[in-house]
């Protein structure tokens, strides 16, 4: 008789979790630095056809899985599981559509920033907080949002009890100029088996959200991981260069355990200037926290700041 998943110890749960990793992968973080590229998505109708544009090219590239994604105002992640190239493949599709749907937006786009990086992910946590940085990432830029409500990335939908009762329909049985206005394409034939929500792709249609889910533990596991874990977070941002990846209430609290530990006070206001000092260096140096969040949290003047890290 198969043992019940639940009922499973701590340990035979992630030789559960290592198998499955082993089994799909291998894997890969695509992302675009928004650095380089203007705002692309600026409304709700842009999001919606960068979600028609990502559904699309997945659904078209059957050698990989996307786990999670998340749309940003002007770059975007993506967790693939496949072959190198055919991910690569994946993003380029993606690149190609968006163009060919953003001329029709009345919006000059320099599409020669689009560029993407690709960065391997190679053990069982990596991929755990590969996957909670992406579907962090909105939560953190934007303060309207939790990783589970924003709509235009794959967080929404991990361990989401409510997906089963979303009322769903296949694309191919709207009209024909319905399809063909939300794809940005002639020949909507491929697409017909995909799912849409109100004129809105359905996440799990195009995405592997169970293979996402299966690689941690449960959900508490996940839901535990998603404020937990700076360390973590810093070392992601470190190797896609982003600048900010923390909350302002994380970072609060990153700075409270660093300044017990290194001078015994509870409070920030607590430090001397010069601790103060020291403590802005490792905060901007190891969490890239900005000269507005010190500002705040430490209550140094700005212009120290900005002599600091200008």
């Amino acid at each position: 008789m198969k043992k019940d998943y639940s009922a499973l110890s701590f340990s035979e749960k992630e030789r559960v979790c290592e198998s499955i990793f082993i089994a799909n992968g291998p894997y890969w973080h695509i992302y675009t630095d928004g650095t380089m590229m203007q705002n692309i998505f600026c409304c709700e109708e842009d999001f919606a056809t960068g979600m028609w544009a990502l559904a699309a090219s997945l659904h078209l590239s059957k050698k990989v899985r996307a786990l999670t994604f998340e749309l940003m105002t002007n770059h975007f992640h993506l967790i693939l599981a496949g072959q190198r190239e055919e991910c690569i493949k994946a993003f380029e599709l993606f690149a190609t559509r968006l163009r060919q749907a953003f001329p029709k937006r009345q919006r000059a786009i320099d599409w020669s920033k689009f560029k993407m990086d690709i960065l391997p992910i190679e053990s069982l946590q990596a991929l755990r907080n590969e996957i909670i940085y992406a579907n962090r990432n909105a939560f953190v830029a934007n303060p309207e949002y939790t990783p589970d409500s924003y709509p235009w990335g794959g967080g929404c939908a991990y361990f989401n009890p409510w997906l089963k009762h979303v009322k769903t329909s296949p694309l191919g049985n709207m009209k024909v100029n319905d399809q063909r206005r939300l794809l940005h394409t002639r020949d909507v034939a491929p697409f017909s088996e995909l799912l849409e929500v109100s004129g809105i792709p359905f996440i799990p249609s195009f995405c592997d959200i169970r293979l996402g889910e299966s690689i941690f533990r449960d959900a508490r596991s996940y839901f535990n991981s998603l404020t937990r874990n700076a360390e973590a977070f810093s070392q992601i941002a470190s190797r896609l260069k982003d600048t900010i990846f923390l909350t302002d209430e994380e970072l609060y609290s990153v700075i409270c355990s660093h300044i017990n530990k290194e001078y015994s006070v509870k409070t920030p206001t607590l430090l001397s200037a010069q601790q103060k000092i020291d403590t802005a260096r490792h905060m901007h140096f190891h969490y890239n926290a900005t000269n507005q969040q010190l500002r705040r949290m430490l209550r140094m003047d700005l212009s120290i700041l900005e002599e600091l890290f200008p």
